[in-house]
């Protein structure tokens, strides 16, 4: 009963806040069009002749949920799983003329917390971005395996860290947000005998609709 009671209360409690346009509670779900770069170590070695940087983009799902804290300035923190990837161009023999595109792809559970002033119904926001990788494919580990002596077991690091700019505009409960998300840190890392290094980073567009529910 007093669980019961602990409940109601705390909803009470949030409906108002929300009702003062200070809390908003809401979902949102969209589509990300993500490129990897290269990092500059792999054309100071060996590997350098295997692989070149695509400019292809990989389309992928976002969805979670956010809380925007405020009114005019706002902090909107946010909770999303997020599909990633890019593609990466495999050069047989270091020729240009024999070229291979290989598809890598990844899911991140992602933690935006951005700091935005809103212009009516327009908004801008920034912030930084935390990323932790729950899933990847096979194809990047496999790729690099092909080309090197010990191969790695998993380039793809646990967490990167990166940051979200954007703007957005909201109609009733309705929100649509356009952003640019870039990597402050290595998406993927693997260390290989002779100093040889493989390092990518991240970055993408990312065009989200949300709906308020509190």
């Amino acid at each position: 009963m007093k669980k019961t009671f602990g409940f109601l209360a705390l909803f009470m409690l949030l409906t108002m806040v929300s009702k003062a346009q200070f809390f908003t509670l809401g979902i949102k779900g969209g589509v990300n069009l993500a490129q990897l770069k290269l990092g500059n170590e792999l054309t100071m070695n060996s590997l350098g002749a295997n692989f070149q940087q695509s400019l292809d983009t990989k389309t992928g799902y976002v969805g979670g949920v956010y809380m925007r804290i405020g009114n005019k300035v706002f902090i909107q923190p946010e909770f999303l799983l997020s599909a990633k990837g890019g593609s990466l161009n495999i050069l047989k023999g270091g020729s240009t003329a024999d070229k291979q595109t290989v598809d890598i792809e990844y899911t991140n559970i992602d933690i935006p917390v951005l700091l935005g002033f809103k212009m009516g119904p327009f908004r801008i926001n920034g912030g930084p971005l935390a990323s932790f990788n729950v899933s990847k494919g096979a194809t990047l580990n496999e790729t690099i395996k092909a080309y090197t002596q010990n191969g790695t077991e998993d380039a793809f690091k646990k967490a990167s860290y990166g940051y979200q700019v954007g703007g957005g505009l909201d109609l009733g409960a309705l929100s649509l947000d356009v952003r640019y998300e870039g990597s402050l840190s290595d998406v993927t890392s693997a260390q290989f005998a002779n100093d040889m290094k493989f390092t990518q980073k991240g970055n993408l567009w990312q065009l989200t609709l949300g709906l308020k529910i509190l």
